[in-house]
């Protein structure tokens, strides 16, 4: 019976006292000996097998050492702060990084398209790289996006304040999540972080500073891993929008503010807490679509310098977990906009239905309610619950209030409702005036650059001649000169002016005929300025063509091709 062994191993006597060569050597297939061309080398191949295992153990011992002592001295020896990709500070970061020397200089880097770059909008220089040229089509130089650069993933140093500063990118290669999650740890020699404290609150500061006026709008990412909750990211910064822009009536749009206001201020918190009052507030937005509720949103917040973060309910990935996370990540001052809440149907009023009609009712296949794993309970226990975060303005925006459920809009969590109306006389001369209130105008700095200052040639100063019979001019015509260029300058100022009172005028007498022609509560704000912008140039013509855009709007509703 032949046996399973190798030879090596059956036929020893003695396998106690047999060495680790030999018994390597019985390991080894006997078809990998025949592959090796060299007699000589046959024998020797379990030694060099023996070698290479000894080796590769010894390489890998000696690097797991020197990581474990790597780690002891950056421990104990050195500074570290560490940052996450899942932290707003990633953002300031990397945007502090790429505008940093090194970032240009390093042969190891990561290029990408800055379109999508959350701190893209934050560089000014990432265009430098590819000049757009001012004279090719305005689709030729939108169509290239610049380039972004930064560090790629490991060791980069580069000196901040004459201090040597290590900069590691670490991908985590065991994130379980659609995106790898990145880290950035930044490290110094010495036991004293206030260097690296004072690195994060510069690039913070910097980053910041660029959206001083701007209105920094956030929108909920979708979990990067199953069980893993949604979290805020920020989408775009924005110019912010003036609230004179947004049409409303001016009582009602002081009203809004100064109540906004009054709850941001420090002493109303404290006033809140003294009557054991919840320092929330909540406000309600109603009105026909296109009349400016998110505007005026939008519009306060830039006025404020708060953050937006925009949440739609119709979110078919959004669970009641999901919002009680998000809203507990907010910070303690911000606007939370829900938009349209109306359009789900778990905010819908839950009147009982009428049940004399005995006739059943075939269910309803309209696909405009969009489905969504957030109930009501859940959206009340986010707006004022135990657990829910303080120090938030809370809009929401419905186009149909009556069809909202009580529950939702009870006081306490809509403390204030603003009604927004279709169009009125006010609106519509408001809206005609600001299209075309700079139309055709000189600003002050053209009234400064006027021909005038070009066309007068004033006297040169005096310069000796060769001639000896030649003389500098006098006084008297040096004199002339500037006083004859002092009054052509002022005729030119009151041509200018008398130029902008007759345009300003014009203007006044158009926005009247445009205000008599357009009919009052028919028409939204963005509609009239969606025709407004067809004749952004050209007011005559915008009053002209308003009737037929009047009759065409109206045959198109009646119709029921529009809303």
């Amino acid at each position: 019976m032949a046996t399973p062994f190798p030879s090596a191993i059956a036929n020893s006597s003695s396998p106690i006292h047999s060495s680790p060569l030999s018994m390597l050597g019985a390991l080894i297939p006997s078809r990998l000996s025949a592959l090796i061309p060299y007699p000589g080398l046959k024998n020797m191949a379990p030694q060099i097998l023996t070698f290479l295992v000894i080796s590769t153990a010894a390489a890998s011992g000696w690097a797991y050492w020197c990581h474990q002592l790597a780690k002891i001295f950056r421990r104990f020896f050195m500074s570290t702060a560490q940052i996450r990709s899942r932290d707003e500070l990633y953002d300031h970061m990397m945007a502090w990084v790429a505008e940093q020397g090194f970032s240009a200089r390093t042969r190891y880097f990561v290029a990408a398209m800055a379109f999508g770059s959350l701190f893209a909008e934050s560089e000014p220089g990432s265009e430098l790289d590819e000049p757009q040229d001012p004279d090719a089509p305005y689709w030729e130089r939108n169509r290239r996006a610049p380039l972004q650069f930064t560090p790629a993933p490991g060791k980069h140093f580069f000196k901040y304040k004459g201090k040597i500063v290590m900069l590691e990118r670490v991908v985590e290669e065991n994130d379980k999540g659609w995106y790898p999650q990145e880290i950035l740890e930044f490290s110094i020699m010495g036991r004293e972080p206030q260097l690296l404290k004072d690195m994060l609150k510069e690039a913070r500061l910097r980053y910041l500073t660029k959206d001083k006026s701007k209105t920094v709008v956030h929108r909920p990412k979708d979990p990067e891993a199953v069980g893993s909750p949604p979290k805020w990211v920020r989408c775009l910064a924005r110019p912010s929008r003036p609230l004179s822009t947004v049409v409303l009536e001016q009582r009602q749009k002081e009203m809004f503010v100064d109540d906004i206001v009054d709850y941001l201020e420090p002493s109303t918190q404290k006033w809140y807490s003294d009557r054991g009052i919840p320092y929330r507030r909540g406000y309600l937005l109603h009105g026909p679509p296109g009349t400016g509720k998110s505007s005026l949103s939008f519009a306060v917040a830039g006025l404020l310098g708060l953050k937006v973060y925009v949440l739609s309910l119709a979110s078919k990935t959004l669970s009641d977990s999901g919002l009680a996370s998000l809203f507990d990540a907010l910070p303690t001052h911000c606007v939370v906009l829900l938009e349209d809440i109306d359009t789900v149907n778990i905010t819908h009023s839950r009147k009982p239905a009428d049940t004399t009609d005995e006739t059943p009712k075939k269910p309803k296949t309209d696909n405009t309610e969009p489905v969504t794993k957030v109930t009501l309970s859940g959206l009340l226990n986010v707006i004022d619950g135990v657990a829910s975060p303080e120090g938030r303005v809370l809009i929401l925006t419905s186009n149909h209030p009556k069809k909202l459920d009580a529950a939702l809009i009870r006081p306490g969590r809509v403390d204030m409702k603003i009604e927004f109306k279709l169009a009125g006389d006010e609106a519509i001369a408001g809206l005609f005036t600001r299209m075309y209130e700079d139309y055709n105008h000189l600003t002050s700095q053209e009234v400064e650059k006027t021909p005038a200052d070009a066309s007068v040639t004033l006297t040169p100063p005096y310069t000796p001649t060769t001639p000896a019979h030649a003389t500098a001019p006098s006084a008297d015509s040096t004199l002339m000169a500037e006083k004859e260029h002092t009054m052509r300058k002022e005729r030119e100022t009151r041509k200018v002016a008398e130029e902008r009172a007759a345009k300003e005028k014009n203007l006044s007498e158009l926005t009247a005929r445009f205000t008599q022609t357009m009919p009052q509560g028919i028409f939204s704000p963005a509609e009239i300025q969606g025709y407004l912008l067809q004749h952004k140039n050209q007011p005559q013509r915008a009053v002209e063509c308003a009737e037929g855009w009047i009759r065409d709007r109206m045959e198109a509703r009646k119709a029921g091709k529009i809303d």
